[in-house]
């Protein structure tokens, strides 16, 4: 299970957040990154946090309250630093949220406008299919995103339904190595 999330989440954060469900028809990865481009970040030292703010796991066995706080836990970071390089903040991809891109996921309703960016993102691999809705803001030195994410069609049947919030914040022109 644990190697499933590890697949799904990261590609969750491919495009960054959720809430609000958008509309719309599919979308090419060409309009997608024509979207994530115009997002206008400072370079430089950024810190970021992940925090899994609820999960469901209905027909896992020993999925009750005490594993889902586990899961919590486990999955949350609260420190994520990361350097943002001149090249990336001029041309930002999925990869600079998510440290890779999938070729495996179909992009629809994906909007950057106005400070708001909201989408959806379905990715299969060989662990499921997973769903999400994503919506948050951005400006030049933060973002917050809202993932809204529904898995299904893992091994044993398991299907599994997660809410994440996904912050950053620039700290500094000055990249330290970590």
């Amino acid at each position: 299970m644990l190697k499933a999330l590890a697949v799904i989440v990261p590609a969750a954060l491919l495009l960054g957040g959720c809430g609000d469900k958008p509309s719309g028809e599919p979308q090419s990865r060409e309009e997608v990154r024509a979207e994530v481009q115009k997002v206008q970040l400072k370079p430089g030292q950024w810190e970021g946090a992940y925090t899994l703010e609820d999960i469901e796991m209905p027909n896992v066995q020993g999925g009750g309250d005490q594993m889902k706080e586990q899961m919590k836990k486990m999955m949350s970071r609260s420190s994520i630093k990361y350097c943002v390089s001149p090249e990336e903040a001029a041309n930002p991809s999925g990869k600079m949220f998510s440290g890779q891109e999938s070729k495996d996921c179909t992009y629809k309703g994906f909007d950057v406008s106005g400070g708001s960016v909201k989408g959806e993102i379905a990715c299969k691999s060989e662990h499921g299919t997973m769903n999400a809705v994503m919506s948050g803001s951005y400006a030049p030195e933060s973002y917050e995103m809202h993932m809204d994410m529904k898995m299904s069609g893992a091994p044993g049947g398991m299907n599994m339904s997660m809410k994440a919030k996904t912050t950053g914040k620039w700290v500094g022109a000055d990249c330290v190595a970590s």
